[in-house]
């Protein structure tokens, strides 16, 4: 169990947080969430949070977990699509239907990166890029990821940024194109 640590004037107990090695480690998909509505900078958008459990363990034996967030666009020019094309190790063909959940379960190499924020004493560590890794060596889902736990984050998250931000209308004909269902038809296993 990780170690508690009460905060004066914070209302309550916190974990204390360990960021993951920086490097390169074996990782798989454990869930996509999608969160529709998310206010950003660019206004109103739906992003969807993909969670990695690494091989890489933490102290009390538990995988770390890491996530990375995107904009749900498979926009040539969008995060997601940059990612996704490093990944599968080729490029989507224009109008090709892509089903994210074929995605879940799959394993990859996760290249860990950190940065200082200016101004900041902290180190951020964050998913930079995955590439794909032979289904013999992808690593097992440990069971202790809980994804009731991250979506309720997430929307406590979303509600409090979207509180503090002025209103925003989403785009017309926005589509959720995580609903859509497509087949695998090549040895790439999304």
């Amino acid at each position: 169990m990780s170690e508690l640590t009460l905060t004066a004037g914070g209302g309550g107990a916190v974990t204390e947080y360990t960021p993951p090695p920086v490097g390169e480690h074996k990782a798989i998909l454990v869930d996509i969430i999608l969160s529709k509505g998310e206010q950003t900078k660019f206004g109103v958008k739906d992003l969807l949070f993909f969670y990695f459990e690494l091989d890489a363990k933490m102290e009390d034996g538990r995988p770390f977990l890491v996530r990375k967030k995107f904009t749900n666009s498979l926009n040539e020019k969008s995060n997601l699509y940059k990612f996704l094309t490093k990944w599968r190790g080729k490029p989507f063909e224009p109008g090709e239907e892509f089903n994210l959940r074929s995605m879940l379960g799959v394993g990859c190499v996760i290249e860990m990166e950190e940065f200082r924020p200016d101004g900041e004493d902290k180190v951020v560590v964050y998913v930079d890029r995955a590439r794909k890794l032979g289904k013999k060596d992808w690593i097992k889902p440990s069971g202790e990821y809980d994804g009731d736990k991250a979506r309720e984050r997430i929307e406590a998250k979303k509600e409090e940024n979207n509180s503090a931000q002025p209103a925003y209308t989403v785009e017309k004909g926005a589509t959720d194109d995580f609903a859509n269902v497509g087949e695998v038809e090549d040895d790439v296993p999304f």
